[in-house]
């Protein structure tokens, strides 16, 4: 057996396991809420969401912050825009934390202090945002 035939056994064996124990948690009536932890990367993963306005503005000020972590940053990017295309007159506020006080007016315009990510991201529209890592 050749190394890549090795490595192809072994990948089915585990993705045979991690599958075989989801499906074993849904049979002992675990939420799929706590089976999705189990589930390996890269699996899509499609769920609804709801907020009161105040939680989701907050979450999207902490998330569209380009200090955010990356996939986190990403997926609050899509969600915005959903919600403002939907909705563009609560959408236009759903912000990182920069732009909200460069709306309000807030001195200084980034609160992340020497963490500032050095883009002057309250100059942008949503659709022009973009990070280079």
């Amino acid at each position: 057996m050749s190394v890549r035939e090795e490595i192809r056994e072994y990948y089915r064996q585990v993705m045979e396991l991690i599958w075989g124990n989801v499906s074993k948690l849904g049979r002992l009536g675990v939420s799929p809420e706590f089976c999705v932890y189990l589930l390996p990367n890269s699996v899509a993963i499609r769920f609804t969401e709801s907020a009161d306005l105040l939680n989701l503005r907050h979450k999207m000020a902490m998330r569209l912050c380009y200090n955010a972590q990356e996939e986190i940053w990403k997926a609050s990017l899509e969600e915005a825009a959903q919600i403002r295309e939907l909705n563009p007159r609560i959408g236009k506020y759903l912000l990182p934390p920069c732009s909200l006080r460069y709306l309000a007016k807030e001195r200084p315009i980034c609160p992340e202090g020497n963490r500032y990510c050095g883009i002057p991201v309250w100059r942008l529209d949503l659709k022009e945002y973009q990070r280079l890592l």
